[in-house]
């Protein structure tokens, strides 16, 4: 018999390499953001310097030209300022240099390509079009100054002088570095960010913990009940080796205690009643001849097989699949191994059996004992989190992978192209935003697994809220053709909730819509307010929709629906059951309807919440 309940095991011994590394990782998030920040603030004032000097200087420079142009032109000798014009374009200043009169005809341009100017100067000045007074303006798209400097030639202002200057070239590369600058600060931000989650995970097992002890202290002894997520970190895992060493010790001690009953007891009684009617793993014992001697509640559940009737049968009867059998017949060979282990799945139920077959000898006879533990949900839960792991990635990468190739992008060909640096500034925003989105999720996962989640009520004005749904959501629905319709009341009730988590609530309902509605269909979302001035929110779809078998499951963790439409459509099948969690911890409830190929109805009951806080209060 075992006479240490609990072995030393590495991950008890929590290093503090992870407490170095958060404080590292948020002192360099810390210096990139203000490296980024103070970057793109003195690029700035770089930029306004620059244009406010090449102003100054240009303006200085032309008031000169334009003195000298005007006298060249009372003097009549148009060719002298031709060449006036031509030697201030040589200095390099200036791209073009032009001057106008009546109704904007060109009188003299440095352009070789301009062949409208005049030979000679015109016998009527006449009345021009454009205003004959001192302008300037500095166009960002090339990063151009163009000045207008009137000419007094008789006793008005005939003509104007227009200069356009050369576009500043160093514009460009603050450009460059101003949107790297950006994405720096960006980056700050996300590890600022992911080092916030790392400290605040370091609290998440220690508080699942807790809980697992107080469901403890209120009688909970299961060990599945009290088992928290192994990924929240080496106490998690620490915690659930303790919890699993001693259902290891407890089995044991049962086996041990069968074995000597086994051994001491006549032929015609076991005396295995009291010892294995508490136990919820299951218990065969077999004879040489491979006959049923004892079999408690739980082995004849999971073999369903009868228990009051079983007794004196063969093994084959209740096991026809002849799963144990084999095993069972090794088991009393004398050079095969006393105790053996394995896994076996049953075909009817689908679950996945721990069994542990170990051989007890007596004097004048051998027998088998089979010890069944069900690891169906424990096998479930393991895919679940690998998928989730493998899904929750390939969803990082993506928008990560967006917001670098459309920075990438930005910085070689932006400058040149206002609109498609308009456009990845778009896409960055919008991919840092699912970004944040998909974080949320994450978090929310492991403070529902942590129980630490919480709402934080307070006064909501909905029909903010819901402007706000409609801005975030309006591009997404135009890109994919879909007619997104509000339909909402004319007055809107407050409510006393928190504003993030509904806001998140319904955030995850319009999504879903959007995602699976096809181009050309309808996405609704009405709100409706019931005399209690609760809110119900109704998010209808004209989409794929959801099967009968998967409605019952669609809120489930992880859970995403058995179709093949679906399988090319990103997902981590968080948003339904974080959904769900945040509704109930309002006091509301959500229900779907939904009918395959004719889209879904998600409805969310949300109530005011005042009567609740006036009690409290």
């Amino acid at each position: 018999m075992p006479t240490r309940l609990f072995k030393k095991s590495a991950s008890t011994r929590i290093p503090s390499v992870a407490s170095i590394s958060s404080s590292m990782l948020m002192v360099i998030a810390a210096i990139t953001l203000a490296v980024g920040g103070l970057t793109w603030m003195t690029l700035s004032d770089i930029r306004t310097e620059s244009r406010v000097n090449h102003t100054i200087s240009i303006s200085k420079n032309i008031e000169l030209i334009a003195s000298q142009t005007e006298l060249a032109l009372q003097d009549g000798d148009l060719g002298r300022v031709r060449r006036l014009l031509l030697d201030a374009q040589s200095t390099g200043l200036y791209h073009r240099l032009s001057i106008r009169y009546a109704n904007d005809q060109t009188l003299v341009s440095t352009d070789v390509g301009d062949n409208t100017y005049r030979e000679t100067l015109p016998e009527s000045w006449g009345e021009s079009a454009l205003p004959f007074e001192r302008s300037s303006r500095f166009d960002t798209a090339i990063n151009q100054l163009v000045i207008q400097e009137p000419l007094q030639v008789t006793n008005a202002a005939d003509a104007v002088l227009i200069a356009e200057s050369m576009p500043l070239a160093q514009q460009a590369l603050l450009w460059r570095i101003e949107l790297a600058a950006m994405i720096t600060s960006f980056s700050g931000i996300l590890l600022g960010l992911i080092a916030w989650l790392q400290l605040r995970q370091r609290q998440a097992p220690l508080l699942a913990i807790r809980n697992a002890l107080g469901l403890y202290l209120q009688g909970q002894t299961s060990t599945q009940a009290l088992m928290v997520a192994s990924s929240l970190g080496p106490e998690a895992k620490a915690f659930n080796d303790i919890l699993e060493e001693r259902d290891t010790l407890n089995e044991r001690i049962a086996i041990f205690d069968c074995e000597q009953t086994i051994s001491s007891a006549g032929s015609d009684s076991f005396g295995l009643s009291s010892v294995c009617a508490s136990l919820s793993h299951g218990m065969i014992v077999l004879d040489a001849n491979m006959n049923i001697q004892f079999i408690n509640g739980s082995g004849a559940a999971y073999l369903n097989a009868d228990p009051s009737i079983s007794v004196g049968k063969s093994i084959a009867d209740i096991d026809p699949q002849e799963i144990l059998v084999p095993t069972a017949k090794r088991i009393f060979n004398p050079d095969a191994p006393r105790r053996q282990v394995f896994e076996i799945e049953l075909e009817e139920s689908s679950a996945i059996l721990k069994t542990t077959c170990t051989r007890i000898t007596r004097d004048d006879d051998t027998l088998c004992l089979l010890f069944l533990e069900d690891m169906t949900q424990q096998r479930h839960a393991d895919e679940s989190l690998n998928a989730f792991i493998a899904q929750t990635t390939h969803e990082l990468r993506t928008p990560l992978t967006n917001i670098r190739l459309y920075a990438e992008e930005a910085i070689d060909s932006g400058a040149e192209d206002e609109e498609f640096r308009s456009n990845a500034f778009n896409m960055i925003n919008s991919e840092s935003r699912r970004l944040e989105r998909l974080v949320s999720d994450m978090l929310c996962v492991s403070e529902l697994e942590a129980g630490s989640m919480q709402i934080r009520k307070d006064t909501v004005r909905p029909e903010a809220m819901f402007d706000e749904l409609e801005r975030d959501y309006a591009p997404q629905a135009v890109s994919k053709e879909i007619n997104l319709v509000f339909d909402l009341p004319p007055k809107f009730p407050s409510l006393e909730a928190d504003r993030d988590r509904l806001g998140q609530a319904i955030h995850n309902l319009m999504g879903n819509a959007l995602k699976y509605t096809p181009s050309g269909g309808t996405v609704t979302v009405k709100v409706e307010f019931d005399p209690s001035d609760a809110m119900t929110v109704r998010v209808s779809d004209t989409g794929i929709g959801i099967s009968l078998e998967d409605q019952s499951r669609v809120f489930e963790r992880f859970c995403r629906a058995n179709d093949q439409r679906i399988n090319s459509i990103s997902g981590t099948g968080l948003g339904l059951s974080i959904t769900q969690e945040i509704i109930k911890m309002h006091g509301g409830k959500i229900s779907v309807e939904s009918e395959l190929d004719h889209g879904s109805t998600f409805i969310i009951t949300v109530p005011s919440g005042r009567n609740t806080a006036s009690k409290a209060a």
